[in-house]
């Protein structure tokens, strides 16, 4: 709905409540001073013919059933304003001898009111279960025997005795339809919740319903005055009503559409409520109830016992439905945690229990999308239901974490799982290989009920050693569980009482010797205890989540002691290689971080290597996206361990490395056969050829070192050139070139 639509009912609205302006002074008038009985249908005329045009004007701006209620709207008032026009020519032929009004404009007037009530009756309602239609069927029962009720009670109370005469019963006809076309209204909006959008204009002409009562009640007192009538009167305020209901329904088409909220009715209540006011009120006037009341009361009674009746299977149906999915995941529609554990409870018999996630399948999510990987989730929750067979329990633990709980001793379920992972999963159009690690506890008796911490205390013990993995559960776990929580509290308190020391192994120029670069390490020993070797505390860090603070303050000391060399020896001073785990390539914070380390030392970027392994980044995702905000801050990039990954050549391809790490693995076959040299001469002839710079790790005697040059290899790193060694002692090297033989 464009702006103009909306000013133009904004427009029409002004004028069709100047007309009921104009309506209410000439009935002052009137009843001051004689004027012709016709005197006060031309306002109708104005107010009616006012809100055709505003029908119009909603009808253009809305599609579909919403266009067709107001085009039906407008054909309504149409029918009013003929109804009109008749009047307007017979009171001036016939003058004050046709009052209230003539046969055939009553007639029009009841079968515009019946079209309007047509109209909406018509609109589409969503269709829901059967129970839904039920409570609304019902609903639409308690409204329309409560409207019966009350406007039977209304026409006897206020029908003058021996009044049959046409008129009189054209009027009847006329306030019923009208009072009718409002419940209709009432029941669609407010029971059925047909067309939402038509909500807000449909309420605000409801009012339009209690139009005809209004003027069945004043007929009597307006005798006196021969220009005014219940319908004169009511005409221009329906016109009004009309209007202003068109205008809103421009007004909601042209506002932002509000999300569709599903919400308990009150219409029924309601009309309960003013039946309930009204029995009452009788009652305590005459002290009786007249039949036809009784009667509707019993019949509301009875329907309201219904409803409740339904209302309480449906609610039962509700909580049994809320049980079930307090007890299933959403997205698998397996058992959740919740439900496995309670299983697991009552079980004493001997029971195997074991426990599976995806590899990497957080990258994997990243790269691919939630969508993808809501389907990855599924087709594995498959997998393993596929495997395990009818008489388990599979569920869904936690993110990408699944369980099985099977009657029986099998200490090989872990390596089932893993096994049935290594054929690939169908995910849409695409074929992914995803492995699992596995963990798996059996027991009997008072131990089932452990057996779920005992699965995956084993699940973590074999991601310790790797993924694609399947461990057992054994008594040795519950202590080495023990001791890797003792750890992770002693690394908090040894990050806080500066137990932490880095060590710096040299990287060499070949032939000569001289330092090109160092390898910061880090070396761990608390107060009055031996030193803890990195092979024992990083994977716990890992694995708690320390290596977050613990690799913040090592890039931030490399950091410093790198400026410090810059400082003192300019270019020639040696770059410094800072070891990043897959757990910080997926913090978001680290290019910051780094970022933040140089400024603070004064340190330029590339006086920096961030070493990383080819695990952390095959997948993309993330990791790829910090490794490339890493390489646009100016610092190096380098793959450790190469050539020992996953998909190294691609990698070369789209991670943005500036070194490449060839493993001791490859090191250690020199001097043998041809073919066992051939892959570390063919990675140096790779990394010359894009123009990166190639390191020997691991070298440990002279031989290896002149063989390695003449393979190539400009740099190279190992024992046989130095042990890792603090800062102040990188300085006498620098100072007296380390010697390669």
């Amino acid at each position: 709905m464009t702006k103009p639509s909306l000013r133009t009912a904004t427009g029409l609205a002004v004028c069709a409540a100047a007309w009921v302006l104009a309506a209410f002074i000439i009935a002052v008038v009137g009843m001051l001073r004689p004027v012709p009985s016709w005197l006060l249908w031309p306002a109708a005329v104005g107010s009616v013919g006012t809100a055709i045009a505003a029908c119009r004007v909603a009808a253009a701006g809305g599609k579909g059933p919403v266009r067709l209620l107001w085009r039906r709207f407008s054909i309504a008032c149409a029918l009013l304003l003929a109804g009109i026009g008749v009047q307007i020519v017979s009171q001036a032929v016939l003058g004050a001898a046709l009052r209230p009004m003539s046969p055939i404009t009553a007639a029009l007037f009841a079968i515009a009111a019946g079209y309007a009530m047509l109209a909406v009756f018509r609109l589409p309602t969503a269709r829901g279960s059967w129970r839904t239609t039920l409570a609304t069927f019902l609903d639409v029962a308690i409204v329309g025997v409560a409207a019966a009720v009350v406007l039977t009670h209304f026409l006897v109370r206020t029908t003058p005795d021996g009044s049959g005469s046409p008129i009189t019963a054209a009027l009847l006809v006329t306030v019923v339809l009208v009072a009718s076309s409002t419940i209709v209204m009432v029941l669609k909006v407010g029971v059925t919740g047909a067309a939402p959008v038509l909500a807000p204009a449909l309420w605000a002409l409801a009012p339009t319903g209690l139009l005809g009562p209004v003027a069945w009640l004043l007929r009597p007192a307006l005798d006196p005055w021969p220009h005014l009538s219940g319908a004169v009167i009511a005409l221009p305020i329906a016109g009004l009503l009309f209007t202003l209901a068109a205008w809103v329904q421009t007004r909601t088409v042209a506002s932002e559409p509000r999300p569709a909220t599903r919400r308990i009715s009150l219409v029924p209540y309601i009309a309960v409520a003013v039946v309930v006011i009204l029995l009452i009120t009788v009652t305590l006037r005459t002290g009786f109830l007249p039949p036809r009341l009784a009667g509707g009361s019993v019949a509301l009674t009875v329907l309201v016992m219904i409803r409740q009746l339904a209302a309480l299977l449906d609610n039962s149906v509700l909580l049994d439905r809320m049980e079930d999915q307090a007890q299933h995941d959403e997205l698998t529609g397996l058992p959740n945690r919740r439900l496995f554990t309670t299983t697991l409870a009552e079980r004493t018999a001997p029971t195997t229990v074991a426990v599976c996630d995806l590899d990497g399948f957080a990258a994997l999510n990243d790269q691919l999308g939630d969508d993808v990987g809501d389907i990855l989730l599924r087709a594995a929750a498959e997998r393993v239901a596929a495997v395990t067979g009818g008489a388990v329990v599979v569920a869904r633990l936690l993110g990408d974490e699944f369980g099985v709980l099977m009657p029986g001793i099998d200490a090989d379920l872990a390596e089932t799982l893993v096994d049935a992972f290594r054929t690939p999963l169908r995910v849409d159009d695409r074929v992914l290989l995803v492995t699992v690690t596995s963990g798996v506890a059996t027991g009997a008796g008072e131990a089932v009920p452990d057996l779920l911490r005992r699965a995956e205390l084993a699940l973590q013990a074999a991601k310790y050693t790797g993924a694609d993995r399947a461990r057992e559960h054994t008594s040795a776990l519950d202590a080495t569980a023990q001791h890797h929580a003792e750890l992770a509290a002693g690394l908090r308190r040894g990050l806080e009482r500066g137990e932490f020391k880095l060590l710096y192994q040299p990287i060499v120029e070949l032939p000569s010797g001289s330092v090109a670069a160092v390898e910061a390490l880090i070396r761990w020993q608390p107060n009055d205890q031996p030193v803890i070797s990195p092979a024992e505390f990083i994977p716990v860090a890992e694995h708690s989540g320390l290596i977050i603070d613990l690799g913040a303050w090592i890039i931030d000391t490399a950091c410093a002691d790198a400026a410090a060399w810059q400082l003192r020896y300019g270019t020639a001073g040696p770059l410094v290689s800072i070891n990043v785990s897959a757990r910080q390539l997926l913090d978001p914070d680290l290019p910051g971080m780094v970022a933040d380390a140089l400024s603070r030392h004064g340190l330029t970027p590339d006086r920096i290597t961030i070493e990383i392994t080819e695990t952390a980044v095959f997948a993309g995702g993330a990791a790829m996206e910090t490794v490339r905000e890493l390489r646009e801050l100016g610092v190096g990039v380098a793959l450790d361990d190469f050539g020992t990954g996953h998909s190294s050549l691609t990698l070369l391809r789209t991670c943005p490395v500036t070194t490449l790490k060839v493993d001791k693995s490859f090191i250690d076959d020199l001097n043998g056969t041809a073919e066992q040299e051939a892959i570390a001469s063919s990675l140096s002839t790779i990394a010359a050829t894009l123009g990166l710079r190639a390191v020997a790790e691991g070298v440990e005697t002279q031989d290896q070192a002149d063989r390695l040059h003449a393979l190539g290899y400009r740099y190279a790193q190992g024992f046989h050139f130095s042990r890792p060694i603090p800062a102040p002692d990188i300085d006498a090297l620098l100072n007296a070139p380390v010697l390669t033989a």
